[in-house]
């Protein structure tokens, strides 16, 4: 669970990995996680975090996927990625606006956002923006 001053952000079963059960973030993720929950003050609907290996390839994941969290193919020591569902196109925008000022990597998809912290373990040296 990710909570800060006896205020959760985030359930460890909405971080869990569907398939284990298990939540692994990588050092630094849950706290920029919370940061930006804060910075955006409204409700965030987690489609998907922390994924096995084993998972992420049943649900045809990339193969370097930053949700990773056993054996991730970057540095990482857990999971750095989260999606969140975001239908409705300004707010789609808005939030990726906040998250790109944050230092987060973005993947835009027409039902949810893809945000990442790339940039905190090498696998990137700036933030940046992708669609699906």
């Amino acid at each position: 669970m990710l909570d800060r001053h006896g205020k959760t952000f985030f359930t460890s079963d909405e971080l869990k990995c569907k398939a284990s059960g298990i939540v692994r973030l990588a050092p630094g993720f849950g706290e920029h996680l919370i940061d930006l929950r804060i910075k955006w003050d409204k409700p965030m609907i987690v489609n998907s975090c922390c994924r096995s290996k084993q998972h992420n390839k049943d649900v045809k994941g990339n193969e370097r996927s930053l949700h990773v969290y056993d054996s991730p193919f970057w540095p990482t020591k857990g999971c750095c990625a989260i999606d969140i569902s975001c239908t409705d196109p300004p707010r789609r925008a808005a939030l990726c606006t906040l998250a790109l000022s944050m230092g987060w990597w973005v993947g835009v998809h027409e039902k949810f956002l893809h945000l990442d912290r790339r940039v905190d373990f090498g696998v990137a040296d700036s933030v940046g923006i992708f669609t699906y």
